[in-house]
């Protein structure tokens, strides 16, 4: 159990680093990047979508990794709990359907993009909207293999 502890540890040093990270690409890019930015030619619903797209990221983003910050800390604090997220992180059907899925990289993939895409949104609109629709690809094969997997082991 505490190599789980350190692992859990490990990983919130990584939520808390990513979202600060996310967080600051954001905030850095809407200063700094303002001036350069071709958007302003944009029809306003569209630049509505990226401030829309951008502020619900951010939010997103803030809002899974303090799920997963309180959980395990919470199991940190309780043996009973630990043991549950041992149980759940050991479960070989589950890591096998992750292996064949291929959910680690992809979920990097989408995390990068979805990133890209937010700072984008201050640089160019169509940079942006590939970037976007790149990220709902990812998303979308993603689901469907998780789907299948599961379905299929």
């Amino acid at each position: 159990m505490e190599e789980l502890k350190k692992r859990l540890r490990n990983r919130q040093i990584v939520l808390i680093s990513g979202l600060v990270a996310a967080c600051g690409a954001l905030l850095l890019s809407r200063i700094f990047l303002r001036d350069i930015s071709d958007t302003d030619r944009l029809p306003d619903f569209l630049r509505g979508f990226i401030s829309g797209f951008q502020t619900g990221i951010v939010l997103a983003l803030f809002g899974f990794m303090l799920f997963f910050l309180i959980r395990n800390s919470m199991a940190m604090r309780n043996p009973d709990r630990l043991k549950k997220l041992y149980i759940a992180e050991t479960d070989e059907r589950g890591l096998f359907i992750k292996q064949k899925a291929g959910s680690v990289g992809m979920d990097i993939i989408m995390y990068g993009l979805a990133v890209a895409a937010a700072v984008s949104g201050n640089l160019n609109g169509t940079v942006f909207f590939s970037l976007f629709g790149a990220c709902l690809f990812v998303t979308l094969i993603r689901a469907i293999l998780g789907i299948y997997y599961s379905e299929k082991y």
